[in-house]
């Protein structure tokens, strides 16, 4: 029953006008159990992100963003906007690295984890280093920088991701007593 519960939401999610879909716990089923290579599949955030970080005088080390002055304040802006397309860098655990950033390895990569949201669905939400989808700071590129965002970050894969996928089934016609 689980099993066609998966394949009946798998066309569900592909037969909708969206070309993308939230990557959730039973996508992320139908994927493995498939054997679909998560390097090949593009990813894209749902949300903007925007990190800072305040510099001091004697800090130059910046590596990615950009330098703004607020108040006289050096402060180190790292965006992501809405929809920028990623890729894995690693899977650990039931966490993704994902990187947004051409050539980039570990260090700038985000983490996402299944986290649970609407309906007792999990998403794949944007966790901090530990898995915890609830924090204020959060680690990039050798640094940790404050997060400004109200709204949460979910990854998203083209569902011609599953353009490939080939499902069998069969209905079971029961079986009566003699």
């Amino acid at each position: 029953m689980k099993n066609l519960a998966i394949v009946l939401f798998a066309v569900f999610l592909l037969s909708s006008c969206s070309q993308q879909a939230y990557l959730t716990g039973s996508l992320m089923t139908l994927i493995k159990e498939n054997q679909l290579p998560l390097e090949k599949i593009q990813f894209y955030n749902d949300n903007a992100l925007f990190l800072e970080r305040e510099l001091n005088a004697s800090d130059a080390n910046v590596k990615s963003g950009k330098i703004i002055l607020i108040n006289g304040k050096s402060i180190n802006r790292v965006t992501l906007e809405q929809q920028t397309p990623g890729v894995l860098v690693k899977q650990a655990n039931d966490q993704l690295l994902i990187s947004f950033e051409a050539g980039a390895g570990e260090e700038k990569s985000l983490h996402f984890g299944p986290v649970v949201g609407e309906r007792g669905e999990y998403y794949y939400q944007l966790v901090d280093d530990a898995g915890s989808p609830t924090f204020s700071r959060l680690n990039y590129d050798g640094n940790k920088y404050l997060l400004y965002n109200k709204k949460k970050v979910r990854l998203m894969i083209m569902k011609s991701s599953f353009s490939g996928l080939k499902v069998n089934s069969k209905r079971m016609r029961g079986n009566r007593v003699r």
